[in-house]
């Protein structure tokens, strides 16, 4: 039996069920943009032109384009959010979404709506997903900013504040589940299955080790193997930062209130077997909520879990309000209290 949806159910529907990836949303909002058309009829007859030469130049004009397209795209959403922050602080006060997924889901669809009517946007697909709505609202409302906030916007706030300490308060509530066995540095032969699992960082000073290890076999270390030495070592150290930058941004507000609930109730001062519960607790809890599902994505041991809290959260407080998650300082003030000083 065919399923009825009225029209006005239609301008409400769940973004992803209308556009299911963002290529095809991309694709779909640059045809949509102002901007677009103005650019790409010369830009074809230009491409027309060049391709009968050379292809390389083509795609190299192609890509341009699109990156032409998509830097402005960002810049004219950027001056819409700008300018629509007390239209935006009324929604979210009208459903209070608090950290509820489905709830910034209906913030969104709003949003789409009347950026569309009021003639901001030309389609009703201003926010692909309730994800990006949300972290609109942090970058833009939440952190302050040079233009001082309304009534309505700072209600907003506070009303958001207030759902992040609520979320805080439930999570100490629960049980928290850990099994340091399950950590890889406790594992027999963890050390190398985790450097296995997490092989892929090693993929960038791959060229650097193959040489090095030609001239370790011959038995010659020259100042050009040493130099190579210090090469991949710089190499393997930045490639594993930005492996562990990609691990960590995954991890949401809801993420990381939980890692701060998990904190509190171990209360760990400067003890590795309590980082290590933290930790297995965590990797657990991510692992079920689908937030890492990669076989590399885990707290390796308490030690990484510790200087996991110690670059994210401890020096949180003293920091300007418009860095990173502000609406953690005042439980990251409490946590402190139960951790190790730097």
């Amino acid at each position: 039996m065919e399923k009825h949806v009225d029209k006005e159910q239609a301008k409400t529907m769940p973004l992803k069920v209308t556009f299911k990836n963002i290529l095809r949303w991309t694709i779909h909002e640059l045809c949509d943009f102002d901007l677009s058309w103005n650019v790409v009829v010369p830009w074809c007859v230009l491409e027309g032109v060049v391709f009968t030469y050379t292809s390389y130049i083509h795609a190299l004009l192609l890509g341009l384009l699109l990156f032409y397209l998509r830097y402005q795209l960002r810049i004219r959403k950027n001056d819409v959010l700008s300018d629509t922050k007390e239209m935006f602080s009324r929604d979210v006060l009208a459903v209070n979404p608090g950290l509820d997924t489905a709830k910034w889901n209906e913030v969104a669809a709003k949003m789409n709506n009347e950026l569309y009517e009021q003639h901001y946007w030309r389609s009703r697909q201003f926010f692909f997903d309730e994800d990006e709505c949300h972290r609109s609202f942090r970058e833009y409302i939440l952190k302050p900013s040079s233009t001082p906030l309304s009534d309505i916007s700072s209600e907003a706030v506070k009303l958001y504040y207030e759902a992040t300490n609520e979320l805080y308060k439930n999570f100490l509530q629960d049980v928290f589940p850990s099994n340091t066995k399950s950590l890889p540095g406790n594992e027999r032969y963890g050390r190398i299955m985790w450097l296995i699992s997490n092989k892929s960082f090693l993929k960038h000073p791959l060229p650097e080790l193959g040489i090095l290890a030609s001239l370790l076999a011959s038995g010659k270390l020259s100042p050009t193997g040493i130099f190579l030495c210090y090469t991949c070592a710089i190499r393997i150290h930045n490639a594993y930062k930005s492996h562990l930058e990609g691990k960590y941004k995954s991890l949401g507000i809801t993420q990381r209130v939980r890692f701060l609930a998990a904190v509190m109730h171990f209360a760990p001062g400067d003890d590795p077997k309590k980082w290590d519960h933290i930790a297995a607790h965590m990797n657990w809890y991510l692992r079920v909520k689908g937030t890492w599902t990669d076989s590399h994505e885990n707290f390796f041991n308490g030690k990484e879990c510790l200087d996991f809290y110690e670059s994210q959260f401890m020096l949180l407080p003293l920091k300007p309000d418009n860095f990173g998650y502000p609406d953690l300082k005042e439980i990251v003030n409490e946590t402190n209290k139960v951790c190790a000083p730097l």
